[in-house]
């Protein structure tokens, strides 16, 4: 993780500063949400009103040891932690979010049992003695029997998954009662002041549109579909690996499923691409038969915020915190990132969480 050094501010006690979070995806509104339990006056500057951000298209997948075949240590731990923040948020917010701890089920086709294999072997030299507790290989998995045609697969047990447009509406909810909320875009984010507004501390939460003041910060476009097959029954994340691509199907609630997983070195968040189109949709239907007969709900693209190493952005000086460069990985780091970044200022944001889950418990 990318991160300036800077001593805490001399902040003894949060309760009652007036604090600004410049954008309201998933970092923002975290970071924002924390603080306004923390007891802050909060103001949220977020210009979307169209939720068409990158948190909005995000599939939603809590995925750390699925992820680590392409990336470090730093981003697994990362996961980790927030794996085991996330149901102590979603019991704190007072909607409901789509939460499941199932696991993924990394499968492939016969002929592509190469690429599976070394997935396999990345993942157990990655992991060590850990990955026989947190793995299981299936000669012939039943977890899920309507893909058992696959053939071997690979179950990764501590996997997670949650709805993103749930998390973001329940965030929203409970920030736009209990703070200021400016829809408008920031011009001029600086230490103390946002939009000529003056604050006791600002964090900057742009993600791209932070790019002209994070140097090397740059776009990644995604691209999702999601369908309703009512023909299809799968309760896990499955991973599918192919020589070319690895695509993931995220079952949601009423049959709908999330497909996904282009990767493009680009910030166009224009409309996806027939390519792309037809690759997910093949591919998705090469697992299960059942999604030649599904409805297309949604086609979305959207330009993650990542670094040149691909690592998060924790950048501290005097008034000012700026959260960014989450990558692909938003709703996977944001609560681990968030949680180092306000531990730096002295907000403890598990005394927060532990304070809530009790206090619905009375």
């Amino acid at each position: 993780m990318t991160s300036a050094t800077m001593a805490a501010p001399a902040f003894k006690n949060w309760r009652g500063k007036k604090i600004a979070v410049v954008g309201a995806g998933i970092c923002g509104s975290l970071t924002a949400w924390v603080a306004q339990q923390a007891g802050c006056e909060v103001h949220v500057f977020e210009p979307d009103r169209d939720k068409k951000s990158c948190s909005f298209t995000a599939a939603g997948m809590l995925a750390p040891m699925a992820e680590l075949e392409s990336s470090d240590d730093n981003i697994y731990k990362l996961g980790l932690q927030s794996v085991s923040l996330w149901p102590q948020i979603i019991k704190a917010l007072d909607c409901p979010v789509f939460h499941r701890h199932n696991g993924t089920l990394v499968v492939s086709h016969r002929q592509d049992v190469g690429v599976f294999n070394q997935f396999v072997n990345v993942l157990k030299n990655k992991l060590g003695e850990q990955f026989s507790s947190s793995c299981e290989l299936l000669d012939r998995q039943n977890l899920e029997p309507e893909l058992k045609n696959l053939g071997t697969a690979l179950y990764l047990k501590d996997e997670a998954q949650l709805d993103s447009h749930q998390t973001l509406a329940a965030l929203h909810h409970s920030l736009q009662k209990g703070s200021h909320w400016h829809w408008q875009r920031s011009e001029n984010i600086s230490p103390y002041r946002v939009n000529e507004l003056e604050f006791d501390w600002v964090f900057d939460c742009r993600g791209l549109a932070a790019a002209t003041d994070i140097p090397g910060l740059h776009g990644v476009r995604g691209e999702v579909i999601m369908v309703h097959a009512p023909q299809v029954n799968i309760a896990r994340m499955v991973r599918v690996m192919h020589p070319r691509y690895k695509i993931y199907i995220v079952p949601r609630e009423d049959n709908r499923y999330m497909i996904g997983a282009t990767e493009i070195q680009s910030d166009d968040a224009g409309p996806i691409s027939v390519r792309s189109t037809l690759e997910l949709l093949s591919a998705a239907f090469s697992v299960h038969s059942g999604f030649a007969e599904a409805r297309i709900l949604k086609l979305d693209t959207n330009a993650r915020p990542a670094t040149m190493d691909h690592q998060p952005i924790i950048d501290h000086q005097a008034g000012l915190t700026r959260i960014n460069g989450l990558y692909r990985h938003g709703y996977l780091l944001a609560p681990a990132v968030v949680e180092k970044a306000l531990g730096a200022l002295g907000i403890d944001v598990a005394s927060i969480l532990k304070q809530g889950v009790y206090a619905d418990c009375i």
